[in-house]
């Protein structure tokens, strides 16, 4: 928390996480925290991508298989070379930070929410989000009675 109505939610994934789904859990993640404090609504105020690539490289090798027959003063002779190249394999692991503001009026939010695509980041119900993106994403509550 940065100020009792404020927080700044981080949400990293791994090298099979989509970014849809990054975005999507930082999401839930704001509507509990909103939820968690005692507020109704919020909205986005800023966002920060902490996306990351990274790669890794597989040496190359070869290996060669072979087979003799002989008889008497004659034999012959097979070999087979089976060369696998190097392999380069890239990573992406998406991140996302969000500053979020609080409220329990829906209407003071509303000025404050940042610009996407051009587009005016409108308050959200923290409850319904909540509720919308567990089911969504198969997630259980974290809150048992």
């Amino acid at each position: 928390m940065t100020a009792p109505d404020e927080a700044v939610i981080t949400f990293h994934g791994n090298g099979y996480t989509s970014a849809e789904r990054v975005l999507q859990m930082a999401a839930l993640r704001c509507a509990d925290v909103t939820l968690q404090h005692g507020y109704r609504y919020f909205v986005g105020v800023s966002v920060a991508d902490l996306s990351s690539n990274s790669s890794f490289t597989t040496p190359g090798y070869a290996s060669t298989y072979g087979s003799v027959f002989g008889y008497g003063d004659y034999a012959t002779a097979n070999a087979t070379t089976i060369y696998t190249p190097t392999q380069r394999f890239n990573i992406y692991k998406p991140g996302i930070s969000v500053s979020i503001r609080m409220s329990n009026d829906e209407k003071s939010l509303e000025p404050l929410g940042m610009v996407i695509s051009g587009q005016k980041a409108r308050p959200r119900d923290a409850a319904f989000l909540q509720q919308s993106l567990r089911q969504a994403l198969g997630i259980k509550s974290a809150f048992t009675s």
